[in-house]
């Protein structure tokens, strides 16, 4: 199902998705994104071929979805400044962390068709993961084009409950940047040890793109794949008793609550400027 899709606020999010969108062969006339910026919207006409309006009434108007991709201390006044131009068959797709169903809601006004989404980086390069979820107005049919948009980018996953898109933050939202710094780490020991830094994070980086793919395309539990390679009083085991020893298991739980804990913050912050 081909529709006429607006993505308000174009940045990097954005341009991952349609970007995305376009390699996957859909139509560039139904794709509109908005910036006040002339020279953005010149950019984004000119580089990737879409309608590119200063409006953001003009594009609503023209809209089948809307992908709201303002930063989350804009979005009130951005939506509320369109919310009279809102039509209760368009559905609405947040990319914005911290902002919650019924905030989304109760800016536009009407009783429409609402997404939550928690995207990461590596949607930019067309490995993203993504979270999902739904408020009560979204059809099955929606849902379906929403994974299906979601899918040129990456994969995606829909929870039920809106508590669990915290997690979901933690768990893949933030995560690439846990795995940048474990990275930088293994990169800086290893040029220490006299290794030069290309060959360093081309060692590193395939590595850990080789167990990834080994958790996501074999069935084995991941307790199981981590002892396919530890042989007893080997080197694997040696770097493994080290992580238990500085309790690797409190470190991440530590560092996945932290995450958690500053998104149900954000979110209680953003729902208190609803009323």
């Amino acid at each position: 199902m081909t529709l006429n899709i607006a993505f308000i606020g174009v940045g990097n999010m954005a341009r991952a998705i349609f970007s995305g969108m376009i390699a996957s062969g859909y139509p560039l006339k139904n794709i509109i994104g908005t910036s006040r910026t002339p020279e953005k919207r010149d950019y984004y006409h000119e580089q990737y071929g879409i309608s590119m309006l200063a409006d953001n009434d003009e594009a609503i108007k023209q809209a089948d979805v809307v992908v709201l991709c303002v930063k989350p201390a804009q979005m009130q006044a951005v939506v509320e400044d369109f919310s009279s131009k809102v039509l209760e068959d368009q559905l609405f797709i947040s990319v914005a962390a911290g902002i919650e169903l019924g905030s989304l809601a109760h800016w536009l006004g009407k009783p429409v068709a609402v997404v939550r989404c928690m995207p990461n980086t590596p949607s930019q390069i067309g490995a993203g993961m993504t979270g999902l979820i739904a408020n009560e107005h979204t059809t099955n049919e929606q849902k379906s084009w929403v994974s299906e948009l979601f899918s040129s980018i990456g994969n995606s996953v829909w929870v039920e409950n809106e508590e669990h898109m915290h997690t979901v933050t933690s768990l893949s939202g933030s995560a690439p940047a846990y795995f940048f710094r474990f990275l930088e780490a293994m990169v800086k020991n290893a040029q220490e040890q006299g290794l030069d830094e290309k060959a360093s994070r081309e060692l590193a980086s395939h590595a850990m793109l080789g167990a990834a793919k080994m958790v996501i395309e074999l069935e084995d539990p991941i307790e199981q794949l981590r002892k396919n390679i530890t042989s007893p009083k080997g080197t694997t085991e040696q770097a493994l008793l080290s992580f238990e020893a500085a309790n690797i298991d409190k470190i991440v739980a530590d560092a996945m609550m932290a995450c958690v804990n500053r998104s149900k913050e954000m979110a209680a912050d953003f729902a208190a400027k609803k009323d």
